[in-house]
């Protein structure tokens, strides 16, 4: 009879786990004695005949036994079941021959989805009433060989009546077939979610790979209906109005869970395909579902309806999971073999139960262990990378350890190195009653080639520097530590710009490694407010005076030092005044970029310090550096160091 998806094994099978069940647990090391509560009859076997009546004259058993046995027909095929004979009820009678032999017998029924009743000896004995249950039927008989009457009335599709096995045997021998029947599964249930929880922790370590987690949801599902098979159902028929909506929305699901998983595993468009599918699957089994709402038997009939979308989906993962095999990832080969036997599994016992293959013989659960085989192979093979990655990670860790020792000691020398070159740059504000110096320093670095400095002769005249080694970081910071020293070396010449440039130069050349220096020197006569400059390749600096047009900007030639031996140096002298102000600077502020890759350029200098000119040297000083930090958004598109020095004349 076609009910769909019903978990049990071929008469093979049955058995053969039978025969191992009782090797196992037999206490005799003798060949096992058939006993008569071993005997059994198969209902099949008997002489059988039946009758279609009205339902409303079936329900009175005593019109039943005065019906003349001409009335009645006999069988002609090995079942119980007919087509739907609608409006009418089927009687089957017959007569077990072993009733009488065994202690307790029982009529074992595998399959009985209607309503029936069981009569011996004249009396009701069992009678069933409920929806959609496809469980095994326990029938406890009487000693007798005296006639049974069944009485069916059908509310499936097409049939009516009992299928697969139906045997007369004893109590204890029925429960005993019954569990080693469904051994496979029942044993099948627990390892599936053992593995739902492996593939759950994959999931939970590795949550950007859903695979793990539409897999964990599929083993669930696989568990639920491994698990709930015959024997566990028949243990459970008082709770069968739970059971039976579980079982069937779960068998619908299943499907479901299945293409969620491959729409993970296979290419792109066989992923668009099975999300098709999917909503189709879903919209199929809810119409299925509100269809069949309101029939006796909603669950079975709505199966019936969709099975032809159950076989559609299999040919198609099929044919995709062939494709796969040859031309997808590598590593999960083995994951879809495993659901390519599953599904081949499940769409030939589909179609056992659809009739279209004519034997009987189910391989679900081979399915079920195959796909746990590979996935088990494919699990360890998984954990193995695993405790690789983690092995290799943990030697990655050790040497980003040490390496990170190894920074924290330069991390601390580049502290130190910084508060050494702070030491080396004068003060950043100084003054007297002739100048006053405000001096600013922003390295890229931990440590810079930015550098600065200020210094009087004996007559109260000031001497200023700035300059800038090419590059940055800890050589260049190196190669400014040089540049004081040289400075300092020149101290009996400040008033001689050029030659002061000159000394300097002799000190570098061949001592910086390829690096150089420019430089802008400005010494300033207090006593005839003369100011004499000269440039080593520097940008010069800008006069801002509140008597002129706009703010003025004046340089000299000159080579960078540290480059050529022998060079000269142009000198120049101005007169300067009270009130006058003095940018010193280096590159780093002219090449500053903004989020647009924009330089701030001479220009905006020189705006700034026109429209500001009015400011006292402080707020000059703090508007300077608020401006360069907004326009590099706090340092954030800084290029290079950068400094500068601001001399007022007092």
């Amino acid at each position: 009879m076609k009910i769909g998806r019903i978990l049990s094994n071929s008469k093979f099978l049955s058995r053969l786990r039978l025969s191992i069940f009782f090797f196992l647990f037999s206490c005799s090391s003798e060949s096992i004695q058939i006993s008569p509560n071993n005997w059994s009859e198969s209902v099949f076997d008997l002489e059988r005949s039946y009758i279609f009546v009205e339902k409303k004259e079936a329900t009175d058993f005593q019109n039943m036994k005065s019906i003349p046995e001409a009335n009645w027909q006999s069988f002609e095929t090995k079942t119980l079941g007919f087509e739907r004979n609608d409006g009418k009820a089927l009687w089957v009678k017959f007569k077990p021959t072993v009733a009488e032999k065994l202690r307790s017998p029982v009529l074992y029924a595998e399959i009985a989805l209607e309503e029936f009743e069981v009569y011996q000896n004249g009396e009701k004995i069992y009678d069933f009433y409920e929806s959609d249950y496809v469980f095994p039927h326990i029938i406890s008989l009487k000693s007798s060989n005296s006639e049974i009457y069944i009485r069916f009335f059908s509310h499936y599709k097409g049939y009516v009546g009992m299928d697969r096995k139906v045997e007369i045997r004893d109590h204890s021998d029925a429960l005993v077939q019954l569990f080693t029947d469904n051994f496979a599964e029942t044993f099948l249930a627990p390892v599936l979610l053992v593995l739902s929880f492996i593939f759950s922790g994959f999931f939970l370590l590795r949550k950007r790979e859903k695979i793990f987690l539409y897999f964990a949801i599929l083993l669930v599902s696989a568990a639920f209906i491994q698990g709930l098979n015959g024997f566990v159902g028949f243990s459970l028929k008082k709770y069968s109005y739970i059971l039976i909506p579980f079982l069937y929305v779960n068998f619908a699901l299943f499907p479901f869970f299945i293409l969620l998983f491959l729409n993970q595993i296979f290419p792109p468009f066989f992923r668009s395909l099975f999300r098709i599918l999917s909503v189709t699957h879903i919209l199929v089994f809810v119409v299925s579902i509100v269809k069949n709402m309101k029939t006796e038997i909603s669950f079975l009939n709505s199966e019936y309806d969709y099975n032809w979308l159950l076989i559609l989906e299999a040919g198609i993962t099929i044919l995709s999971s062939i494709y796969v095999l040859f031309k997808g990832e590598r590593h999960l080969r083995l994951v879809t073999i495993g659901i390519f036997c599953l599904v081949v599994a499940g769409t030939h016992d589909t179609m056992v139960d659809q009739e279209i293959l004519s034997y009987k013989i189910r391989i679900l659960s081979f399915g079920f262990w195959t796909m746990i085989g590979l996935f088990a192979i494919f699990v360890f093979r998984h954990y193995s990378k695993i405790l690789t990655y983690i092995n290799k990670v943990n030697l990655e860790l050790s040497e980003k350890n040490k390496e990170l020792e190894r920074l924290i000691v330069i991390d601390k020398d580049l502290t130190l190195a910084k508060a050494l070159q702070s030491s080396l740059l004068s003060t950043k504000f100084k003054e007297d009653e002739k100048i006053r110096v405000i001096g600013f320093s922003q390295t890229l670095e931990s440590v810079g080639g930015d550098y600065f400095d200020h210094t009087k002769d004996s007559l109260g005249n000031w001497a200023l520097l700035m300059t800038d080694v090419s590059g940055h970081g800890i050589s260049s910071a190196l190669v400014a530590a040089m540049s004081k020293m040289a400075f300092a070396g020149a101290s009996a010449y400040l008033q001689y710009p050029s030659r002061v440039f000159q000394l300097m130069n002799r000190h570098l050349v061949g001592k910086t490694k390829n690096l150089f220096i420019t430089a802008s020197y400005i010494f300033i006569d207090t006593e005839s407010n003369e100011l004499s400059f000269s440039n080593a390749g520097h940008p010069g600096f800008f006069l801002i005076r509140p008597l002129e047009s706009e703010v003025l900007r004046f340089n000299t030639k000159g080579k960078p030092l540290g480059l050529f031996a022998e060079t000269e140096f142009s000198e120049r002298t101005i007169s300067v005044f009270p009130g006058d102000r003095i940018l010193m600077y280096t590159d780093g502020i002219l090449e500053l970029l903004n989020e647009n890759e924009e330089m701030f350029g001479e220009d905006r200098i020189k705006k700034l310090l026109w429209e500001n000119r009015f400011q006292n040297i402080q707020s000059l000083s703090s508007i300077l550096q608020d401006a360069f930090y907004r326009f590099s958004s706090g340092w954030k598109y800084q290029m290079d160091d950068l400094s500068y020095l601001l001399i007022e004349i007092i």
